[in-house]
C-alpha cells in the first residue's frame, strides 16, 4: 500500500478551465467533463485499490452529490477528505455516510511524522515558522502559486512545485516530503 497527497481537484468547477478559466494549468480543457475525465486517467495510472491518497481540500463545485459520488467511485484508492474552502460539512458527512469503505473525511487536516519531522496536511497555507526544523507543511488552496514558505509545499494538482508530473496525479507522500525537506534544507543553506 502507497500513500499519495493532492489537493484542489475541483470536479465540476466551471470557471477553472477552458480559456476563460483562472489557472493556467486548466485552459486547454475544453469543458468541465473533459478535465474530470483527465483528472480521473491521471489519478488511475499511479494510484492502485489497495493505496490511499489524501485530497487536502476543494474537492469540487457545481455537482449535485450524487454527480460527484460518481466520479469519486471511479478513483482508485482510499481517500481521507481534508476540508478545503469550497467543501460543505453537509456534503463532506453524506460522502462518508454513502462510502464509507471508501471515503474517511478530517476537516481540520492530518498529520504524519518522519524522522523527528511533523509533517501537517491541511488545505491552508499555514504560517508555522521557517526557521522550525521539526515542523513542515504540506498544502493546497494557492493552485498555481508557490508556497511563501520555505517549509511549505503546495501539492495541488496546479502546483509550479510538482510540475514534473502529469496533471491530476497525485504525488507519493514520501516524495512530497522529500520535496518539502530539500525546500527547507536550501533555505537553511542560505543562512
Amino acid at each position: 500500500m502507497t500513500f499519495y497527497v493532492t489537493s484542489d481537484i475541483h470536479f465540476g468547477h466551471n470557471n477553472i478551465c477552458g480559456p476563460e478559466g483562472f489557472v493556467d494549468t486548466r485552459k486547454h480543457f475544453k469543458s468541465t467533463a473533459d478535465m474530470n475525465e483527465a483528472i480521473i486517467e491521471a489519478w488511475n495510472s499511479v494510484v492502485t485499490v489497495e493505496d490511499t491518497v489524501y485530497h487536502l481540500g476543494d474537492l469540487s463545485m457545481n455537482l449535485s452529490r450524487q454527480e460527484l459520488l460518481k466520479l469519486i467511485v471511479r478513483l482508485n484508492g482510499k481517500l481521507i477528505l481534508i476540508k478545503g474552502n469550497h467543501d460543505s460539512n453537509k456534503l463532506l458527512n453524506w460522502l462518508e455516510e454513502q462510502a464509507k469503505d471508501k471515503i474517511e473525511v478530517k476537516r481540520m487536516g492530518d498529520m504524519v511524522k518522519r524522522s523527528g519531522v511533523t509533517y501537517l496536511l491541511t488545505h491552508y497555507p499555514q504560517g508555522i515558522g521557517e526557521r522550525s526544523r521539526r515542523i513542515r507543511n504540506l498544502c493546497g488552496h494557492i493552485h498555481d502559486q508557490v508556497a511563501d514558505e520555505a517549509n511549505v509545499l503546495n501539492v495541488g494538482v496546479d502546483s509550479p512545485e510538482i510540475n514534473s508530473i502529469k496533471f491530476g496525479t497525485p504525488l507519493k507522500l514520501e516524495d512530497a516530503m522529500d520535496l518539502v525537506d530539500e525546500k527547507h534544507a536550501k533555505y537553511f543553506a542560505k543562512l
